[in-house]
């Protein structure tokens, strides 16, 4: 039982304690990974929500642990890296080709009718391409210099990776902007009447790559980070 959970609480620190939370927070449009450290009665007051409201939707989940994720802010920041890569790097990796040719065929079959799949395309365009060499740089020099740091046990705050997590961090900041574009070319993700089985499942990739690359900047913004450096998120 998160006993410690109020509306005080940082909307970063619910999802660390349990990632059920993702998805309450997805659903209302609540940005938890860039945002993380928002408590979660300002986070609520900005979209118009009540607080106690959404506190008491967020503890009905405190019954139903999931084994997805669970206890990563027990691992180590080597672990963390490791786990970030093996589930999010190599989901973004085989995602990014597949919804573009996805893309590509849904804007040839609707495009006359829906001139908005023409932006969207462009959007998730500027996404991949600033995310793939971000991947790149994370696996080349930040994960590396921060396993090494660890295994020569130069102790958590590793201020040597201070800049490196800075250029992360603007970087979180852009695709975080960008998943708001496509959330609101795509309307929510809403699939049109006319729309086609490609259609839909072009939709329902996005969401779901919207929803892992927020649980992803979280778990680097919130978790990762901080471990490494705890002062390197505050400001």
């Amino acid at each position: 039982m998160k006993t410690h959970w109020n509306i005080q609480t940082s909307v970063g620190e619910f999802v660390t304690d349990n990632a059920l939370c993702a998805e309450t927070f997805e659903d209302l449009s609540i940005d938890f990974c860039c945002g993380g450290d928002t408590t979660l009665e300002k986070a609520c007051r900005d979209k118009g929500l009540e607080p106690e409201g959404v506190l008491g939707q967020l503890k009905l989940l405190e019954n139903r642990e999931t084994d997805q994720d669970a206890d990563l802010d027990q691992l180590t920041p080597a672990q963390l890296t490791l786990h970030i890569e093996s589930k999010h790097h190599e989901y973004l990796k085989k995602v990014f080709p597949r919804i573009s040719d996805l893309l590509d065929k849904v804007l040839n079959a609707h495009g006359e009718r829906h001139p908005e799949l023409k932006e969207l395309k462009t959007t998730f365009t500027h996404l991949r391409e600033d995310l793939e060499p971000h991947l790149l740089k994370e696996e080349r020099v930040l994960f590396p210099l921060i396993r090494k740091l660890e295994s020569q046990e130069l102790g958590a705050n590793m201020k040597a990776v201070a800049g490196p997590i800075h250029v992360m961090l603007t970087e979180h900041d852009r695709a975080g902007d960008l998943l708001k574009e496509i959330r609101e070319l795509t309307k929510g993700f809403e699939v049109p009447d006319d729309g086609c089985q490609s259609f839909q499942l072009l939709y329902k990739e996005l969401k779901f790559l919207e929803a892992d690359t927020h649980l992803h900047i979280h778990k680097e913004n919130n978790i990762l980070f901080l471990k490494v450096n705890p002062s390197i998120c505050l400001g």
